[in-house]
């Protein structure tokens, strides 16, 4: 663990600040992106474009941000990452609101976005073991989703104000203020690099493939992976579509939008309350398939014909169940892998959670114009109850 005259929860309450800066600034573009698109366009097709812009970059470089992340030092890893990523959306961002209003640039912004957050996300979730005793990653990773449910209830909140009265080129801005003040929390964080050698037979030792086996090798983590891959295909039309769903189905005004996130996140903070109330679970797994079930429940009662604070009060109860699966997810990889292997099983692990949704959109996208997305909402989350009983169910069989 890393030396610091502050103490670990000093470096811990750092990071996570920085973290969810880094959070408020990438939701706050994530939004405008999606809304300005939405609005301008309500077509599937281009939600599926939004989709791959935001997530399949992180797929490609995800497996060797992995590596990287198990070599060198992670927190510079994710301060590069950081300044790479603003400079380009402040070059782009200035192209699409001073020369040309093309969406398309707004998608290469959603692409460079990506590739930063693909680089990111591996060496955070892999640097906070190094910070954290074991005994308290639980509480800290429940935390975490409080601070981050904060950061997303206040970030659409912000992104429909700028947008609508101020111009999406300011909300840039505001990205770019917040990825500096994450830089400077960074500052007190120190942790060391991973010590492993550089020759040729230690890199292929430590490689992707090397961690790809490791994961094949481990019938207990193949199957959490496989199982979670399932999971995360048939969340992806409430996660991706579900903007659309509200512009279609309740109103194209940016109120409606801005409601729809934060009926969401107020819930994500609850369920992260609760986990951070606990210092460990006996059951995580039990944890995360309550995750999956009560989400799948909660998409299922969202694409019924309702009014628009019924549907309004599923999508919180959605949120509240999603912090069971993240950070039960999280905890549970960083409590059962070793320390040298924690980055490239991360990066695989977000390439199954979340940098699924582009692949799986691919399919959902054009349905979505032809098929009323209420009923994907309703066929999807009654499949997932049944993958969550199965992931239990096989999981417990194998066991560590």
């Amino acid at each position: 663990m890393g030396q610091s005259k502050i103490g670990w929860r000093g470096q811990t309450a750092a990071f996570l600040l920085s973290q969810n800066l880094f959070v408020f600034g990438t939701s706050t573009v994530f939004f405008a992106v999606l809304w300005d698109i939405a609005l301008k366009t309500s077509s599937g097709a281009w939600m599926t474009y939004v989709s791959l812009a935001t997530s399949l970059p992180a797929i490609l470089i995800s497996l060797s941000a992995g590596v990287l992340a198990d070599r060198y030092n992670r927190k510079w890893l994710i301060v590069l990452s950081a300044v790479a990523v603003t400079f380009l959306t402040l070059a782009f961002a200035y192209v699409f609101a001073f020369v040309t209003q093309e969406l398309w640039l707004l998608l290469v912004i959603a692409v460079v976005r990506s590739f930063g957050n693909g680089l990111e996300n591996p060496a955070a979730n892999a640097l906070l073991p190094q910070l954290v005793p074991a005994k308290q990653l639980t509480r800290v990773n429940g935390y975490n989703q409080i601070i981050m449910a904060l950061m997303l209830v206040m970030s659409p909140l912000l992104a429909g104000y700028i947008l609508s009265d101020l111009g999406i080129f300011w909300i840039f801005i505001v990205d770019a203020l917040t990825a500096a003040l994450a830089v400077l929390c960074l500052g007190v964080v120190h942790v060391p690099t991973p010590t492993v050698q550089h020759d040729r037979d230690s890199k292929r030792q430590n490689g992707i493939a090397a961690g790809l086996r490791y994961v094949g090798q481990t019938p207990l983590l193949l199957a959490f992976m496989l199982f979670t891959g399932a999971a995360f295909i048939l969340i992806a039309p409430s996660s991706q579509l579900s903007t659309l769903y509200v512009n279609r189905t309740f109103g194209s005004e940016v109120w409606h939008l801005t409601f729809n996130e934060w009926s969401w996140t107020i819930g994500a903070g609850l369920g992260g309350l609760f986990i951070a109330r606990h210092k460990k679970f006996r059951d995580q797994l039990g944890l995360i398939a309550i995750g999956f079930a009560g989400s799948g429940i909660a998409f299922a009662e969202m694409g019924l014909k309702q009014p628009f604070i019924t549907y309004l009060f599923f999508m919180f109860i959605s949120g509240i169940f999603y912090p069971l699966i993240q950070a039960g997810q999280t905890i549970y990889l960083q409590e059962n892998i070793p320390a040298d292997k924690l980055g490239r099983v991360f990066s695989l692990w977000a390439i199954l959670s979340t940098g699924i949704y582009p692949i799986a959109m691919l399919a959902y996208g054009p349905l979505a114009d032809w098929v009323p997305i209420g009923r994907i909402f309703i066929i999807t989350g009654l499949l997932l109850v049944g993958v969550a009983y199965w992931f239990w169910w096989r999981l417990k069989q194998l066991s560590w």
